[in-house]
């Protein structure tokens, strides 16, 4: 008797507390979770872009950046798991719509990683900016430190104390330092993922991820050719 086709995802079903159902959108939710991911991401790169902005507030913003991101890991963290137990690199037939969500979670990934990095640049320069214009950041003529105070830009605070400066400085640090832990552990996630992607996922060249049939992607066999010594490509 042969197996039954639906034996590796009952399997798999049963450990993740699923339905013995074919795959569906709405029946699985991994696909929920990658989508509110993709969601985290965009709310993330949104809250990057504000950096610097006049009309923000800097400590509001690194607070809701923070809250942010450490929300978007946890999902990323989520996603990778359930979508590498529902399919396992020894299932011999994988569903278009699960390697959907295996592109989908590797671009969300590297998207993701991406703003984190801009988000320490663009602190660390308005960090820099900022310890340029302290009493002790430089050595400046009195005309000059005259003309800069005329035209000090707005989200320079020129009458915060000395005290609040430093605290600021510290502050600013620390979200630096934990977005650089953060970026760190979503690129280890980034080649997890990359890992334990199904083999038949691997083997596919883009044109084809992006243009997934209807029907199950199985392991490609090698074509072996008898008698022929080369090849020439057309």
């Amino acid at each position: 008797l042969s197996p039954s086709p639906n034996k590796s995802f009952r399997r798999t079903s049963i450990l993740r507390g699923l339905t013995p159902t074919p795959f569906t959108q709405e029946s699985s939710p991994i696909f929920w979770l990658v989508q509110e991911f993709n969601t985290q991401v965009a709310l993330y790169r949104e809250l990057v872009i504000s950096i610097g902005d006049v009309s923000v507030s800097c400590p509001s913003l690194r607070a809701e950046m923070h809250k942010t991101r450490t929300k978007g890991c946890e999902m990323a963290r989520q996603a990778h798991q359930k979508l590498a137990a529902i399919s396992g690199p020894e299932d011999g037939e994988i569903h278009p719509e699960i390697c959907r969500l295996y592109i989908q979670l590797q671009c969300c990934l590297e998207m993701y990683t991406t703003e984190m990095l801009k988000s320490i640049c663009l602190l660390g320069s308005l960090q820099f900016h900022r310890k340029g214009k302290e009493p002790g950041g430089g050595t400046k003529s009195l005309d000059c430190k005259i003309e800069e105070s005329a035209e000090t830009p707005a989200l320079e605070d020129s009458s915060s104390s000395p005290v609040d400066s430093q605290q600021h400085s510290w502050q600013v640090s620390t979200d630096i330092e934990n977005t650089e832990r953060d970026m760190r552990e979503m690129k280890n996630l980034l080649s997890k993922l990359r890992e334990t992607m199904p083999l038949p996922l691997k083997n596919q060249d883009d044109s084809s991820l992006l243009n997934l049939t209807p029907y199950p992607l199985v392991r490609r066999r090698k074509r072996r050719f008898f008698g022929l010594c080369c090849l020439v490509s057309s």
